[in-house]
Formats: C-alpha cells, sequence, structure tokens
C-alpha cells in the first residue's frame, strides 16, 4: 500500500518536473534567446552511459558551433547499436535550443 503511494508521488514528480523541463526554453525566448537551432550527431562509447553522453556531447557541440549563446536545450536520443556482448554503444542525439542571434 505505502509502496503503491510512493510511486503516485513519484509519477506526479516526475510530470510536474517534465512540465517544467518543457516551459524552460519557451521562458528563456523573452530574454534575447530568439533563434531555435538544433543538430544530430553520433556517439559511441564502451558502457550505455558513455555511449549517451558522446552523442549528447556532440550533438550540444554542434549547436554551440553556430550559435553564440544557447540555451541548455532538450535532447532526443536514440540507441542504434549495441554489440552482443555490450561492448559498444552507438546513439544518434539531437539536441534542440534558442540561441541568441
Amino acid at each position: 500500500m505505502r509502496q503503491d503511494i510512493r510511486l503516485r508521488r513519484l509519477g506526479l514528480a516526475s510530470a510536474v518536473v517534465a512540465a517544467g523541463l518543457a516551459i524552460a526554453p519557451m521562458a528563456a525566448h523573452a530574454d534575447g534567446y530568439d533563434t531555435p537551432r538544433s543538430a544530430t550527431a553520433m556517439g559511441a562509447g564502451s558502457t550505455y552511459a558513455e555511449g549517451l553522453a558522446a552523442a549528447q556531447h556532440w550533438a550540444r557541440q554542434a549547436v554551440l558551433a553556430v550559435g553564440h549563446d544557447c540555451t541548455a536545450g532538450t535532447y532526443n536520443t536514440m540507441l542504434t547499436y549495441s554489440s552482443p556482448g555490450g561492448g559498444t554503444w552507438v546513439f544518434r542525439s539531437t539536441h534542440q535550443a534558442m540561441c541568441v542571434d
């Protein structure tokens, strides 16, 4: 019973955080961040976390290469390959942010 209540609270808290993250780039728009930028990149690593971080890093770097100052933005990351033994993880990540023009 208590675990059920905790799971419901966690779900509610997650929904509130997700809504806040979805609204954050729009609030930054009023501060001069008026140019949307996005980039997609691939990244690989020997663990799941390393591959995920590499893909997100390279996508963010591609956005920053053309935008001077950008918001934290959002990532849409997808696993594209993992080796059968789990030694290689490859991800494709798209980073979207609002930048100062």
